[in-house]
């Protein structure tokens, strides 16, 4: 009878790379495909108002 699969350290750290690398080529796929969006759809930054500790200037 065969002996079940045991992953080694080498193979964690094969699969947590791959997985990691995947994360960020999918990261960079969306930021593409956001950028192309029509008008309404873009990115927009939010107001100062909303979020003060974005935008130290204006709360001088």
């Amino acid at each position: 009878m065969s002996q079940p699969f045991t992953p080694t350290l080498k193979w964690h750290v094969k699969v947590l790379a791959c997985l990691l690398v995947a994360c960020i080529i999918a990261w960079i796929g969306v930021v593409v495909i956001t950028k192309r969006l029509p008008p309404p759809y873009q990115h927009k930054t939010p107001a100062a108002e909303l979020t003060p500790w974005l935008h130290p200037e204006v709360n001088k």
